[in-house]
C-alpha cells in the first residue's frame, strides 16, 4: 500500500474515532453532571472534525473504501465506549457484525490492490 493510500486510510479511521466522540457526546447531553453546552459545543466539534477528515480521506480513497473504514472504526469504538462508560453489554451478535464490517473492509482493500496490480 503506498503512504498516500495509507495517510487517506489514517484520515478516514480518525473520522470514525471523531464520529464516535460525537456519539458519545451526545449520549452525555442528558446527563446532569456534565452541562449542556459543553456536550453539545463538543457534538459540534467531533462532527466537524469528523467531516473534515473524512472529506479528506476521499481525495485518495473510493467512497466505498472510506465508508466503509470509518463505519468500522465509529461502531468499534462506539461499542467499546458503550461497555466502558455507560456499562452496555455487547452480545454475541455485535461481535459477529464487527468481525464481518472488518473483513467487508479488508476486501475492499484486497480488492483495490489487485486492481493497482494489473494497471
Amino acid at each position: 500500500m503506498h503512504m498516500t493510500r495509507l495517510r487517506h486510510y489514517s484520515s478516514s479511521a480518525v473520522a470514525g474515532v471523531f464520529a464516535s466522540l460525537a456519539g458519545v457526546s451526545g449520549k452525555y447531553i442528558s446527563e446532569p453532571s456534565i452541562p449542556t453546552p459543553i456536550c453539545v459545543a463538543s457534538l459540534i466539534l467531533c462532527n466537524l472534525a469528523m467531516w473534515l477528515n473524512f472529506t479528506g480521506s476521499l481525495q485518495g480513497l473510493r467512497t466505498v473504501e472510506a465508508t466503509a473504514c470509518t463505519t468500522t472504526v465509529n461502531f468499534l469504538l462506539s461499542g467499546v465506549a458503550g461497555w466502558v462508560l455507560f456499562g452496555e453489554v455487547l452480545s454475541l451478535h455485535w461481535f459477529v457484525g464487527i468481525a464481518c464490517i472488518i473483513i467487508g473492509v479488508i476486501l475492499l482493500s484486497s480488492d483495490e490492490t489487485k486492481h493497482e496490480k494489473s494497471e
